[in-house]
Order: C-alpha cells, then structure tokens, then sequence
C-alpha cells in the first residue's frame, strides 16, 4: 500500500481533476465550433492545465511522490486526455480542410458556367 500522499499533493490532483473536466468541456466546443469562436477560451484552459499539471509533478517529485499510485493515475488521465483530443483535433482540421477544397471547387465550377455564359465576377 502506498503511503498517503500530502494534502497538498492531494488538493492539487483534486484541482486538476476539476480542471480536466473544464477542458473537456471546453474541447467540446471547440471542435465542435467552424467559426474560431471557442479557440482561445479552449487552448487558454489546456494551456492551464499543462502548466498546472507540470507544477503537480514537479511538487510531486520534490517530495518523492512521483510514482505513487494516485499522481501516476493523474498523469495517464491528462496523457490520455491530451491524445483523444490530438486526434479530435486532427479530425476536425482535416474537415475544415475539406470542407474549403470542397468549397474552392464549387466556386471554379460556378466561374466556369458563369464564362460560358459571358459573365464574370
């Protein structure tokens, strides 16, 4: 059985759990959102909770805690949470680009059609 760790050790891996569920929420709607509107909020609040995150760990090992069970655990939620949203991230750039090579031919179509009927733009 691992030794208890310092409150707080404690009150910080409590915090950070707080803090994963506010990014969680915050990644939803960013990638959800096509307007950039949420960009900011959600790469202010990961970028919190990575520096959060870096100080809990630090603290952790300067107080020989950084194997013990539950900042281990810590470190794989955030590491695991940091991977889904990589590859949410991912998903969503490749759509966006996507959605502007889709967008980039349907306007060369519409010039096209609109020259063989002597307009232009």
């Amino acid at each position: 059985m691992a030794a208890p760790l310092p409150s707080v050790l404690v009150d910080r891996l409590s915090l950070l759990q707080r803090l994963g569920s506010e990014v969680d929420a915050e990644a939803v709607l960013w990638l959800a959102d096509r307007t950039g509107a949420h960009d900011e909020t959600a790469l202010n609040s990961i970028a919190e909770a990575r520096r959060m995150i870096e100080l809990t760990v630090d603290m952790a090992m300067a107080a020989d805690y950084a194997e013990h069970p539950m900042v281990l655990a810590m470190r794989d939620e955030w590491e695991q949470r940091f991977a889904r949203i990589k590859i949410e991230m991912k998903d969503k750039y490749k759509s966006l680009a996507d959605s502007l090579q889709q967008q980039a031919q349907q306007t060369r179509a519409v010039r096209a059609y609109m020259s063989t009927q002597g307009a232009s733009f």
